[in-house]
């Protein structure tokens, strides 16, 4: 699972903030019980910037890539695109 230990911070000088991901959660109910797929992730992308995400199997990384395409809806936290808060529906 993607978590904010697990963040890599980059210090880019210039270009504004195009994508934002506050304390994204995703849970999945299974039976009885919730997998925990994204625990507080927090990352930035700013214009022009090429990004890869990178982990192990089953970690997270497709139900981050569809949360930010918008395939996928978030259980708590904010997604922000151009500075504007799009609140899950």
């Amino acid at each position: 699972m993607l978590t904010k230990t697990e963040k890599i911070t980059y210090n880019y000088a210039g270009g504004k903030n195009m994508l934002k991901l506050e304390n994204i959660t995703k849970d999945y109910e299974s039976g009885n019980s919730v997998v925990h797929a994204l625990k507080g992730v927090d990352i930035e992308f700013r214009e022009s910037e090429f990004v890869s995400i990178l982990g192990q199997s089953g970690c997270g990384k497709t139900t981050l890539l569809n949360i930010i395409g918008g395939l996928d809806r978030y259980t708590s936290g904010n997604l922000i695109i151009n500075r504007k808060i799009n609140k899950r529906i």
